[in-house]
């Protein structure tokens, strides 16, 4: 009788609203009040699966993140404002490691300096072509203790900056630099590694990787799925997912 009652309730609001211009701009508050609900809760529920962060999760949660991603999609492109910011790295997905493809592959197929050797020399041969992450991001981000942070600065010139920090233990980390240019129409950031250094109790120790010879193999980006004042779900040029929260 219940259930029933509440259908009857609703077949009259939407009639109602159909006749009146007020109960329409009310049924529109509504329905944006009801869908702002079901995101908070959507992004609740995903912060409860990976608390401060998590390196791998159950086959139940990874079917529970996957319908969670896709509630939290957003249709808009992101605004320059959204994502800058300071953020901790929660999460990222998992790709399949191809021995043929150790640097990865990218998602459109491209394959940039030393990648191209792998490509070249396994054409034609048994590769699983699924875009996979660098064995770099694959080993960073296994280790539970290990945490990842990332500072997006932009501007509408190439000035932006999108810094990564990874930090292995108190006063010893690492610091991967790129500049960066944001794209207004599609919310993309561009970037292009060209910095990078660790750091050991504030003496600078040079990243054995020379950025500014590899040109494109040096270049990425980030698309942005979602991002609020808490959280933000990016994914990269080499089909990895990121999950973020703002500090």
């Amino acid at each position: 009788m219940i259930k029933s009652s509440c259908v009857l309730f609703l077949i009259v609001r939407t009639s109602n609203a159909l006749i009146s211009p007020r109960r329409v701009v009310s049924k529109s508050l509504y329905q944006y009040a009801t869908a702002k609900g079901v995101t908070e809760q959507a992004e609740r529920s995903l912060l409860s699966i990976l608390g401060d962060g998590r390196v791998s999760l159950s086959s139940e949660e990874e079917s529970q993140l996957t319908v969670l991603l896709e509630a939290l999609r957003q249709d808009e492109p992101a605004t320059m404002s959204a994502l800058e910011g300071e953020w901790s790295l929660l999460y990222t997905t998992k790709s399949t490691f191809d021995v043929k493809n150790p640097l990865g592959r990218r998602i459109d197929g491209t394959a940039p300096g030393v990648e191209a050797v792998f490509d070249t020399v396994f054409a034609g041969g048994d590769t699983l072509n699924l875009p996979s992450s660098s064995p770099i991001q694959r080993a960073l981000t296994s280790i539970e203790s290990i945490r990842i942070e990332q500072n997006i600065h932009l501007s509408s010139s190439e000035s932006g900056r999108v810094d990564q920090l990874v930090r292995f233990v108190d006063n010893v980390s690492l610091r991967l630099s790129a500049s960066a240019l944001f794209n207004p129409d599609s919310g993309r950031i561009d970037f292009t590694f060209d910095l990078a250094y660790f750091d050991l109790l504030g003496f600078r120790i040079p990243y054995p990787v020379p950025f500014r010879l590899l040109g494109d193999e040096a270049k990425g980006w980030l698309d942005t799925v979602y991002v609020s004042d808490c959280l933000r779900i990016s994914s990269g040029n080499k089909g990895t997912t990121f999950i973020l929260k703002r500090r």
